[in-house]
């Protein structure tokens, strides 16, 4: 008997385009002779929508012309019409998405779906907490200051940026695909890159910019244990791997393995099983780091639901170890849980 897998899409984000591209991928992937799909798309404004339509309509977002308004029932711990044992698979990412939000609603209503549980995915979301986090377990983030929208004296705020010295990299504490990040390169440029980041979120990291390798790793988790993919890097022309370089210019070189020597590789491997260990995370993410020229290793980022598209590292990273895109899929959808 197939099982009932939803796919979720879209969202209340700034990475609504990302999710289209994300969910078209898996839908076009995931193994129909294993399961029954389901497809509801949310709009940007929150509107939960059943969709019937084919795949090519979502990744041109003319999705909505062939839905109907999904109901979603607190009551009966439901969603109308889902069949009761329905995996949920919320390819979606950003805030509202991918913050624990939509993680919570799942848990209310006691319905099985793929990923990090609330919680986790509310400190995972937040650069600055798991910033704490990998701290205290003696892992090495890059020197940065935290502000929030209401609460800094810019004046003052410029005296401890130059503690850091410039260039600074100013990013959202809670926003991801880069979305309203810059490098700073004297104080004139600070308060204009501060206020492009609070317009994503209401507290910005200021981190110490520094010329590195980024490198990522993905993990999967199963019903016999995690799995760790290789790690990769990413090689840009760019400042930093923005919005543009990730997912419109196409001109970014993925190595895998990463262009790191081995001994680096197996640091970052030990940082993300810590990390993966203490932050209670499940069913999959992507962990990256940034390492210098002295082949000094920084923490730099979770993401819980990481990106599926054509040109995303986490489907790359293991499908270097063999698995196909649909197995990677399987396996998540095996070990969702409620």
């Amino acid at each position: 008997m197939k099982k009932n897998v939803c796919v979720l899409f879209g969202g209340k984000s700034e990475e609504y385009e990302v999710s289209l591209s994300s969910s078209y991928t898996i839908l076009e992937n995931i193994d129909k002779n294993k399961y029954d799909i389901h497809k509801i798309g949310i709009t940007k404004e929150g509107k939960w929508l059943r969709y019937y339509g084919d795949n090519e309509s979502i990744l041109k977002d003319t999705w909505q012309d062939k839905t109907d308004e999904v109901v979603m029932n607190f009551s009966t711990s439901s969603v109308d019409k889902m069949p009761h044992d329905t995996v949920f698979l919320p390819v979606l990412h950003g805030t509202f998405c991918e913050d624990g939000r939509l993680q919570g609603i799942f848990e209310t209503l006691g319905l099985k779906y793929v990923g990090c549980d609330s919680s986790s995915s509310f400190l995972c979301m937040d650069k600055n907490l798991t910033k704490s986090v990998a701290k205290s377990l003696n892992i090495p983030c890059v020197p940065s200051i935290c502000v929030t929208e209401n609460q800094f004296d810019f004046e003052v705020l410029a005296k401890e940026v130059l503690n850091l010295t410039y260039p600074v990299f100013v990013k959202p504490t809670k926003s991801g695909s880069s979305r309203g990040s810059n490098v700073v390169y004297s104080q004139n440029e600070l308060l204009t890159a501060i206020n492009e980041a609070i317009e994503f979120s209401s507290s910005v990291l200021i981190e110490k910019y520094i010329k590195s390798t980024e490198c990522e790793i993905g993990i999967l988790s199963t019903h016999n244990g995690i799995i760790f993919s290789p790690v990769g890097s990413i090689s840009y022309d760019k400042d930093f791997y923005d919005y543009k370089e990730k997912y419109l210019n196409n001109k970014t070189v993925y190595n895998i393995p990463a262009t790191v020597s081995y001994e680096v590789q197996k640091e970052i491997t030990e940082y993300a099983r810590l990390l993966f260990s203490h932050l209670n995370l499940n069913g999959l993410s992507r962990i990256d780091f940034f390492v210098d020229e002295n082949d000094n290793v920084y923490f730099n980022e979770i993401n819980t639901f990481p990106g599926f598209t054509k040109g995303s590292m986490f489907p790359m990273l293991f499908e270097k170890m063999g698995y196909s895109f649909s197995e990677i899929l399987d396996i998540l959808i095996e070990n969702a849980k409620i």
